[in-house]
């Protein structure tokens, strides 16, 4: 398709962004995109302001000293790809493919490229980039939880409104993901031989009545899913021996909340109705929108043709919620293929998401 002059530079940009493997397993490579980031807004005359938290680095562009009227994030870490070759972007059928660009690299490409058109324009109408009415949040660790990038940064700077860009699709805006919790749960037997298993108590028995007692929690009606789910993911029971009865099983549960929920008073009940005993491994917070007039003129600037919608999955939008910020969770088509060998971007909606968000950010611009 034919792509406006300003959606070809986000294209450009973000196959340059993807030509660097920023996994969690190559912190040279995260750094080093961090750094090739820094220096492209140099080039525009702009000193980021950057942050390491537990060797993780993060990048802010701000109007004003730790605080901007509006904030877009994006983060520029990916997953482990299965081979090298997904790190070199290729553009085929529509859709650019590789590893990052459409987690989350177009979105840190697009905020690039949109900030520094529009500070061109507020420069050469005598103001600087005090005068901008947004800024950026680039962070390295989105992967692996975001807690040493928008977790720590946002403590650290103020927003009236974020957009993360990183979820959604350009007809639909997220205002909710649900929270979750890692719950590990520790069942206790009697160990005894396999021949005589009388002379023990499986543990794993014990495992598998506590995980019905707790599917008794989490009934399933709403046929949106919007509603409180669990998974077990992973169970260990015995020590390897299949001549054995075990004496210790745990499970690990993926737990999945919504706003209609109280994480604490569920725990409180998983306790109650079992007896393994209970570890919390992780406790995250949901991502819920809020109000405000700069996500009214977002959604007014965006038209009729693009609902709200909700996302099961989580993001760094939780921090967000957790500092009390109004957000919504935006982004281009990738058709699902995060993280897969196929992952990749549809150039068309990555044209219209960067035209809408333009829109805004003029709309922004003229707004008191």
């Amino acid at each position: 398709m034919q792509l406006s002059e300003r959606t070809r530079r986000v294209l450009d940009l973000t196959q340059e962004l993807m030509r660097f493997p920023s996994t969690a397993s190559n912190p040279d490579a995260i750094n080093a995109c961090k750094e090739f980031i820094c220096s492209h807004l140099h080039g525009m005359g702009v000193e980021p302001e950057c942050f390491t938290f537990n060797g993780t680095p993060s990048i802010a562009v701000l109007p004003k000293h730790g605080y901007a009227p509006v904030l877009l994030m994006a983060h520029f870490d990916v997953v482990d790809a299965d081979s090298e070759e997904q790190f070199t972007p290729q553009i085929k059928d529509g859709a650019l493919y590789g590893r990052g660009s459409i987690d989350d690299k177009y979105a840190v490409a697009m905020s690039l490229v949109l900030f520094e058109e529009h500070l061109k324009s507020v420069v050469a109408n005598g103001g600087s980039i005090s005068d901008m009415k947004f800024g950026l949040l680039l962070t390295g660790d989105e992967e692996e939880g975001g807690h040493n990038g928008a977790g720590k940064v946002l403590a650290r700077i103020s927003t009236d409104f974020c957009i993360a860009l990183d979820g959604g699709a350009p007809e639909s805006i997220i205002t909710k993901e649900k929270g979750f919790i890692r719950l590990k749960i520790t069942a206790s037997g009697k160990a005894a031989h396999g021949a005589r298993p009388w002379m023990g108590q499986s543990a794993f028995d014990v495992l598998v009545k506590d995980y019905e007692a707790i599917k008794e929690l989490f009934p399933q009606s709403d046929p949106d899913h919007w509603e409180r789910t669990m998974n077990l993911g992973i169970v260990h029971a015995g020590g390897g021996s299949a001549n054995r009865v075990p004496g210790s099983a745990e499970g690990v549960f993926d737990i999945r909340y919504t706003e209609k929920d109280n994480p604490d008073e569920l725990l409180d009940a998983i306790q109650k109705k079992i007896s393994s005993s209970v570890e919390i491994l992780e406790k995250e917070p949901l991502f819920f929108s809020g109000k405000c007039g700069y996500m009214d003129l977002l959604l007014a600037t965006a038209g009729e043709s693009v609902s709200t919608g909700f996302a099961h999955g989580a993001s760094d939008a939780r921090f967000l919620t957790r500092d009390g910020i109004p957000a919504v969770v935006w982004g281009a088509e990738g058709e699902a293929s995060q993280h897969g060998a196929n992952e990749h971007i549809m150039l068309d909606s990555l044209e219209a998401l960067t035209n809408t968000m333009n829109d805004y950010l003029l709309a922004l611009r003229q707004s008191k």
